[in-house]
């Protein structure tokens, strides 16, 4: 059985993980899903767009829709708790206490809804059936290409522990358990929509929600990963204060996010003053603003990051190409997912918070769909049509540092020794107080010249 041949449909109804394409198959598995019906069996997974539908990507010139080989891994069984320790390597250390308040959900607790034919679980706006999972795969090909195969762009050096918060369907923590076989990943999500065959031994999903408290070791994790996770939390300092209390002194935070279709003056500008598209808009921010959930880029936020402590905080903008592969070369796999993500991003806002009608939500977002297309594919157009990626990546200051920064010792832990004094005319017992910080041999983090001047007694 490959790797990307899921389990039969999940617990309580829930959208089970969609067939993925290998590299042998390509995105030809894309055009195939599209005679695939939804849950609701009334509309099919992908919309009719030949251009998305055709799309050939070879190996052979990087355009990849997998970087994963098909029979690389066996069979593993499925289970959505933790019943391990999180921290690798840390083995018996915990307790049995520990262990039970760390487990997750199990995948038959969660809470699924059908709201208009579209899969929800819990209070999330977005769906998470078959039609939404194959809009991240698709995503996650974008992503790939952009960064030519690279799934990261912070430094990385032999790390242990990495967490992707917001998984979805798990293809990316996937990817960096295959490049770090060393390195425990743990894929963290709302739904269980992950594979749960053919993956990687170090690859780990669990069922939780980030905006609970982490239960998480401190100062242990090499990277912690966001993506595509604009409008998902009502506090971000919270969540960046939680990712920064679980990273290892040195630790990376990384946070992928477009400027919001919605909340991009550049992206409506290309739209008629009488379109749907700026309608949509205004109804999704509204929406999101009564949910207390905010759309946008605000989250992504340097003085933000630097309040809380993180370093080295720094910001990469990429434009995106929206169209033919004359655009770009990942143009027309980003126009599949903002066409598809349309009705994927309004309908339950649009219908729970500001009680629009459905239908009418679905026919502003084909019209708009449609008026995508048709921009997407004006030559004249062409290069022009583009939506910001935002790539903020910071750090957590080292053991020195932090120790420098703060610029004081705080007394956490006294040891008996002996203490001479500069001429050595006495000698007395003492109890010397250590920094609060020590780098990873155990010894004090301050410059050797300023450590406490001990000899055994």
């Amino acid at each position: 059985m490959p790797r990307n041949q899921r389990a039969s449909p999940g617990p309580n109804g829930a959208p089970s993980p969609i067939p993925l394409a290998g590299s042998v198959n390509g995105p030809a598995a894309v055009g195939q899903q599209a005679g695939s019906q939804s849950p609701s069996g009334d509309a099919p997974i992908i919309m009719d767009n030949p251009a998305i539908a055709q799309l050939e990507v070879d190996d052979e010139n990087e355009d990849t829709v997998s970087i994963y080989t098909m029979d690389a891994y066996p069979n593993m069984t499925a289970a959505y708790q933790v019943d391990r320790p999180h921290h690798p390597g840390s083995g018996s250390a915990h307790d049995d206490a520990t262990i039970d308040s760390a487990r997750t959900l199990y995948a038959e607790d969660v809470d699924y809804t059908t709201e208009h034919d579209r899969t929800y679980c819990g209070d999330y706006f977005m769906p998470v059936d078959q039609t939404e999972q194959t809009r991240q795969y698709v995503a996650h090909q974008v992503y790939l290409k952009l960064f030519n195969l690279e799934l990261t762009t912070v430094p990385l050096h032999n790390p242990s522990y990495i967490l992707d918060i917001g998984t979805g369907i798990g293809e990316w923590a996937i990817g960096m358990a295959e490049k770090y076989p060393r390195c425990e990943v743990f894929g963290t999500d709302i739904a269980p929509i992950q594979p749960t065959h053919q993956v990687p031994f170090n690859v780990e999903f669990h069922i939780e929600n980030a905006e609970d408290e982490w239960i998480r070791p401190a100062d242990a994790v090499d990277l912690v990963h966001f993506r595509n996770m604009e409008g998902a939390f009502s506090d971000w300092r919270y969540i960046y204060q939680q990712a920064y209390n679980c990273l290892k002194p040195g630790g990376w935070i990384e946070v992928i996010d477009y400027d919001d279709h919605f909340t991009s003056e550049n992206f409506l500008s290309y739209f008629a003053p009488d379109s749907p598209a700026h309608l949509l808009a205004k109804g999704v921010l509204e929406a999101a603003r009564v949910a207390g959930r905010p759309r946008g880029i605000d989250h992504m936020s340097k003085e933000l990051l630097e309040e809380l402590g993180y370093v080295d905080v720094k910001e990469t903008v990429y434009d995106m190409g929206v169209g033919s592969r004359e655009n770009s070369s990942y143009g027309s796999f980003y126009l599949f997912t903002v066409v598809t993500g349309l009705e994927a991003c309004c309908l339950r806002s649009l219908t729970k918070f500001l009680g629009w009608d459905p239908k009418v939500v679905r026919d502003m977002c084909k019209q708009t769909a449609l008026e995508t297309r048709a921009i997407a594919e004006d030559t004249s157009r062409t290069g022009k049509f583009v939506v910001k990626l935002r790539v903020m990546v910071a750090r957590k200051p080292t053991a020195q540092e932090q120790w420098l920064a703060r610029g004081t010792v705080v007394p956490t832990e006294s040891d008996c020794g002996t203490l001479r004094d500069g001429d050595q005319s006495t000698i007395r017992s003492v109890k010397t107080v250590k920094t609060a910080i020590s780098d990873a041999t155990g010894q004090e983090a301050r410059p050797v010249s300023q450590r406490s001047k001990i000899t055994e007694g």
